[in-house]
């Protein structure tokens, strides 16, 4: 595989358990995902599906119980403690909803965001910090403070307090679950076009459908595993500002069911619910001249 066709994430049979005396709950089951240099993806499920121990698993910041991950062609599994700090450090840029983990509310826009590149020994800290809040449309806000600033531009200091040590890959957990309709537009314009401008991959971690319109693929988790994905129509030239308006992401994507490695495949609940299912349920199999048939017996 040269380095060009090497995915900037691939998870192999990705298995996380937690376990404490009373109960053992399985987070990940055997996850397989594979995500591209350059792009943007939504990874979308509900409170329990797994997909912030997947964040957690793929920023390091967790180890999985089984299964193998690599970011960069790195396999973070043979990672030392120091190799991982780097790791966090150079590699990764994190954007959490929980404005605490992103700013120091006593310090102005750009000594936040020198942080991390004091951290790093970077040079030239002071201008690099102001390109940054440039770049975010926070020109005229370097002095300001966090109680100065609303909650749409404290986001936009966090995004370029991830981008301060030019990071492969960024990591957004759940970035505007603490902004109104407007400011999510915003701010999702923001990540595209540094998406688009930068060339970094980005990763946002959602409960959100709605936020399926501002990236090209979007991967829905449930019970730990893929349960589908979602690839924007060619033919669809929805601006983003209409994101608010959209009531369903199927009028702008195409989804496909998802096979893993092991040969599963997960049905979307949705479709469980529509088909009237229940564990246990039999699918019957039919060959025929146009295909497979599956449908309920």
């Amino acid at each position: 595989m040269s380095h060009e066709e090497t995915p900037m994430i691939a998870c192999d049979n990705l298995v996380k358990i937690y376990k404490t005396k009373e109960i053992e709950v399985v987070a990940l089951q055997g996850l397989d995902l594979s995500i591209k240099k350059g792009e943007l993806t939504a990874i979308i499920g509900k409170s329990g599906s797994g997909k912030s121990t997947l964040l957690n698993v793929i920023a390091g910041l967790d180890r999985p119980s089984a299964g193998s991950i690599h970011v960069d062609g790195k396999n973070l599994l043979k990672f030392n403690d120091k190799q991982l700090m780097h790791y966090n450090r150079e590699t990764i840029g994190f954007v959490w909803q929980n404005k605490a983990r992103n700013l120091l509310p006593y310090l102005s826009a750009e000594m936040n965001v020198q942080l991390p590149m004091m951290i790093t020994g970077l040079k030239g800290r002071r201008d690099r910090a102001r390109e940054l809040l440039d770049m975010v449309g926070l020109k005229n806000r370097y002095k300001s403070r966090l109680k100065q600033l609303s909650g749409g531009e404290q986001q936009r200091v966090a995004i370029a307090i991830a981008l301060a040590n030019n990071p492969k890959l960024i990591l957004a957990d759940e970035p505007t679950g603490a902004v109104d309709s407007k400011t999510t537009i915003k701010i999702m314009e923001l990540l595209q076009k540094l998406n688009e401008d930068l060339g970094v991959t980005i990763v946002i971690v959602t409960h959100d459908l709605k936020l399926s319109s501002a990236v090209n693929r979007v991967i829905s988790i449930s019970d730990g595993m893929i349960g589908s994905e979602m690839v924007k129509k060619e033919d669809y030239q929805r601006k983003l500002s209409e994101l608010g308006d959209m009531a369903n992401p199927s009028e702008s994507h195409d989804e496909f069911a998802v096979v893993d490695n092991k040969g599963r495949i997960k049905i979307p609940e949705e479709y469980i619910a529509q088909l009237k299912l229940s564990g246990g349920e039999r699918l019957k199999i039919r060959k025929s001249a146009g295909g497979i048939e599956v449908y309920k017996s």
